[in-house]
């Protein structure tokens, strides 16, 4: 998996991936703290969590087209000194009347974001291929994801506590600095996308890109069922996490910390998915390890929310992580390996916004529920709406043709 360290581009791109998702963990965890602590308000506090969300709906068509359009590397070099600028705006605030600040800087970084996040999935396979060195990227990238969580979370909180909010702003926006020098660095410069058409007003010929995007999204095999898989997924997982700090509170009965310990188990096991999924994609098929890794996250969620004892909820947490990695590798892997590449922006924002409308509405379908039927009913509703995503795995097809193909394309030199 660390291989595909020794490509040098990708290396920079992977220490900025981990510079500035840190950052953003830190700021996550701070921000709705103080937020509660200038206005007192669960209300505005919630804001500022669902600030994050709302972008990925309404900028994934419009940021997908855009980053086929454009240069991958501007744009991210672009997108960092945006999110940087926009985060720095937090440090202006001090009292509660300024509150909308955050509001606006917390909408704005995640804006940007939705035009860097399918500029650098676009960019990945023109750094290292379409052959073993993808998956090895894949993996690397759910290892920094899971070190990420299992670091950020409570460094953040600690960070808040220590020094307050203030520090804890500048150590985000100078790591979106850091991470735009290390874009600046990256030597390789991709060939020219090919151009666009200039027929019909701006609006007609942005209308029809996306058409082409949605168009090989359907007609691509294996892809449609593979972004219904995941979005049944997003669903139910979404379900659960709305109700896990409900189900740490009244059906554990512990206090707020154990929470925090819960998801540090959750990065154990996402670290421990990184090279097991490398290990898996090198040796079974896309369809296998989807429909495997699924039942078997499925049953662990039944186990996890049916065990009510915390000693072994965070045991049962650690096994999460591993086929969920598996899961989500596959799922990135399939993706660049079945699209053109100039169109991997726009089926890269497809993806992540069916995965956002997904969330959403499990987010809001599992608070519902949980206080209609009750908060274990639900958690095992969201169990099996996960096994369904497993089951609608089986209609992935068992050979498809690009499969070898792109398998068996050699990556990119070393010195690239």
């Amino acid at each position: 998996m660390f291989g595909v360290l020794r490509v040098r581009d990708y290396r920079l791109v992977a220490t900025g991936q981990l510079l500035s998702s840190l950052g953003d963990w830190l700021l996550l965890v701070a921000a709705p703290f103080f937020v509660l602590r200038l206005t007192g308000s669960t209300l505005a506090t919630g804001l500022s969590l669902a600030a994050e969300t709302v972008p990925a709906l309404l900028l994934g068509p419009v940021a997908g087209v855009f980053a086929d359009r454009w240069d991958r590397r501007r744009t991210m070099l672009t997108t960092d000194l945006l999110r940087a600028a926009t985060v720095a705006l937090m440090l202006l605030v001090h009292h509660a009347g300024q509150v909308w600040l955050i509001y606006i800087a917390l909408i704005g970084e995640a804006s940007f974001s939705q035009f860097f996040a399918p500029a650098r999935k676009a960019l990945i396979p023109t750094l290292v291929g379409r052959g073993p060195r993808l998956a090895e990227a894949n993996s690397l990238a759910a290892l920094v994801s899971g070190t990420v969580q299992l670091v950020g979370s409570p460094l953040g909180g600690a960070l808040y506590v220590l020094v307050g909010f203030a520090p804890v702003v500048a150590i985000d926006t100078g790591s979106y600095l850091a991470s735009a020098a290390l874009i600046v660095a990256i030597s390789r410069r991709p060939a020219a996308l090919a151009p666009q058409s200039l027929d019909g007003t701006a609006l007609q010929r942005f209308a029809s890109e996306l058409r082409v995007g949605a168009s090989h999204v359907r007609s691509t095999s294996g892809l449609p069922i593979l972004f219904s898989v995941a979005a049944v997924f997003f669903f139910g997982n979404a379900a659960l996490t709305a109700l896990l700090v409900p189900y740490v509170g009244t059906v554990l009965h512990a206090a707020a910390g154990t929470l925090g310990w819960l998801f540090a188990a959750l990065g154990i096991g996402y670290l421990a998915g990184a090279p097991l999924s490398r290990a898996l994609t090198a040796r079974l098929t896309p369809r296998t390890i989807t429909i495997g890794s699924l039942a078997v996250l499925s049953a662990v969620f039944a186990a996890t929310f049916n065990t009510h004892h915390t000693t072994w909820d965070f045991v049962l947490f650690t096994l999460i992580g591993p086929p969920a990695v598996c899961f989500l590798v596959t799922v990135d892997t399939f993706i660049a390996r079945h699209t053109p590449d100039h169109l991997l922006g726009r089926t890269s924002s497809a993806y992540g916004m069916a995965q956002a409308a997904a969330t959403l509405v499990g987010m809001l379908t599992g608070a519902v529920l949980g206080q209609q039927i009750g908060i274990g009913t639900t958690m095992n509703l969201a169990a099996l709406a996960v096994a369904g995503s497993a089951a609608t795995a089986l209609l992935i097809p068992r050979h498809n043709p690009a499969d070898k193909l792109t398998a068996d394309e050699p990556s990119v030199s070393v010195g690239s």
